[in-house]
């Protein structure tokens, strides 16, 4: 299913999660001196500061010192870390979140919250040393320590080379295992299955066995802290059919910029590439729904070419035949038309649910020049006060709702071609595409969640190369990932104990 289907997990993700008793919640005691002649740096001696009550913890890998009562302190306060050899001074403002930092004070309730993920070794020492200077009075000093107990964790590291690999030729998956914690972990067994589609060519390990058939790496030799165990996998890359509904809809500008001549280039391009079954499935899992827009005020400004169709055996000749007579619509470019009456469409198809994929493709030369209001007619309302710019956003955003979009999955795109205002290129790649912020393709970007992307065809000769590369980027993504199953250890940092890659194969 859409949302849940890919578990594409970053190795590092250090969002404060999974607040549990496992996660060694350590509580400090926050100790007020009068004086303290030096820690990082010296220090007047003065009278004791205000009282304040400051409690730590470490959790997922961050130091998260809480404001618990007493008086705020400014945060301006310097923050003296210290474990091992190492000494660190921050301030409390750089490291609390925006809504604090409005009254400039560290109140009760607030978090200053520093990733010690960036320095690993902290796991080596015993415990962290943590000093707070209130900037008012200038010497007020709190001082405590956290302990730190013997920790677990695992984490798990995916690459592919070549990154964009050709079907048919053979990739390698390399699958590495890092020690993130200060204990001995054994018994590691890991999870990496290659899809249905793909050949196993064979692996290499560092130590341990792996079953192409199970998909398990198991009797992995014990891992010591900061060390690593490390798998290459090589598979020869095959085409991976499809298990969701993709629901595909297409907008084209059919106004009267575009010459026929031009519309031989669409019509073409579009007949190729779905009758490619290696780059468009022909099993009934991809739906296919065209609108084109154009017209007048007063007329028909945007119409269904090809109702929201499953594409199959039995159903290609049928699509090939209506792609190959699309015509003009004379007139200029009524954009929010087709996103209202494009989205409306297959909305109302008999297979639509949210949880489909959704992939919208608008193909264009141009910003729309006619305004579209959400009034259920998909007749241009020039008198509506809307201009076509803020319209098309408007018709875009009623899309993006009704599909109930999701950036793991789904995405908006445009391609415009012939395109010589810059301005208009930059509209759509901020505007227009989702998930926001859009980007300039090629290169075809495969991190997940997913940007839309706007693919330049500077002619209209170029467009069969255009749409062939599109259609095999967004029909052909393959996520594959790894996953720690077993160790000797409880880890309480499972949120990088999977990792993934998203591959987009490209035709021979």
């Amino acid at each position: 299913m859409k949302k849940n289907k890919y578990k594409y997990v970053t190795a590092q993700s250090h969002a404060l999660i999974e607040l549990s008793a496992t996660l060694l919640l350590l509580t400090l005691t926050v100790i007020f001196f009068a004086a303290i002649a030096y820690f990082f740096f010296s220090a007047p001696q003065t009278s004791p500061g205000p009282v304040i009550t400051i409690t730590g913890k470490l959790i997922d890998n961050n130091l998260v010192l809480e404001h618990m009562g007493g008086e705020a302190i400014s945060l301006n306060a310097t923050i003296g870390i210290s474990f091992g050899s190492t000494r660190l001074q921050i301030q409390a403002y750089d490291y609390i979140d925006t809504e604090a930092k409005k009254d400039g004070l560290w109140s009760f309730g607030e978090h200053v919250i520093y990733p010690m993920y960036i320095h690993p070794e902290y796991l080596e020492a015993q415990q962290i040393e943590v000093m707070i200077i209130n900037s008012d009075p200038a010497s007020s000093i709190m001082f405590s320590s956290v302990l730190i107990e013997p920790l677990s964790d695992l984490s798990v590291q995916v690459s592919i080379d070549p990154e964009s690999p050709i079907m048919g030729t053979p990739v390698t998956f390399t699958i590495t295992v890092l020690n993130n914690g200060n204990i001995n972990v054994s018994g590691v067994k890991l999870r990496f299955q290659l899809p249905v589609g793909f050949t196993f060519v064979g692996y290499s390990a560092t130590s341990g066995s792996y079953d192409n058939n199970t998909g398990f790496w198991e009797n992995i030799a014990m891992i010591h802290p900061g060390e690593s165990a490390v798998m290459n996998v090589t598979a020869i890359v095959g085409r991976v059919r499809p298990d969701e509904i993709t629901q595909i809809l297409i907008l084209i500008d059919g106004s009267g910029s575009i010459k026929k001549k031009d519309l031989d280039f669409i019509r073409n391009g579009f007949v190729t590439a779905i009758a490619n079954e290696s780059i468009f499935p022909q099993d009934g899992f991809v739906e296919l729904t065209i609108a084109e827009f154009g017209g007048n005020p007063g007329f028909l400004n945007t119409k269904i070419v090809l109702n929201s169709t499953k594409v199959t055996n039995e159903t290609i000749a049928s699509v090939l035949s209506t792609l190959d007579s699309i015509d003009t619509m004379p007139g200029l470019a009524a954009t929010s038309c087709g996103f209202l009456l494009g989205c409306d469409t297959v909305t109302a198809s008999s297979v639509f649910t949210p949880s489909n994929r959704h992939v919208t493709l608008l193909i264009t030369d141009g910003k729309a020049d006619l305004t579209c209001i959400i009034d259920g007619d998909y007749l241009a309302d020039p008198g509506s006060g809307v201009n076509p710019e803020n319209a098309t956003v408007i018709a875009r955003n009623y899309l993006i709702d009704e599909f109930e979009m999701n950036p793991m999955d789904d995405e908006i795109d445009v391609i415009p071609v012939h395109l010589t205002n810059y301005d208009t290129f930059v509209w759509f790649k901020d505007e227009i595409v989702w998930p926001q912020p859009g980007y300039c393709a090629p290169p075809m970007r495969t991190e997940l969640p997913l940007q839309g992307f706007v693919y330049n065809a500077t002619d209209w000769d170029q467009f069969p190369i255009v749409i062939n590369n599109f259609f095999t980027t967004v029909l052909n993504r393959i996520t594959i990932t790894a996953d720690i199953v077993q160790a000797s250890a409880i880890d309480p940092k499972v949120i990088n104990n999977i990792d993934g890659v998203l591959i987009i194969p490209q035709s021979p």
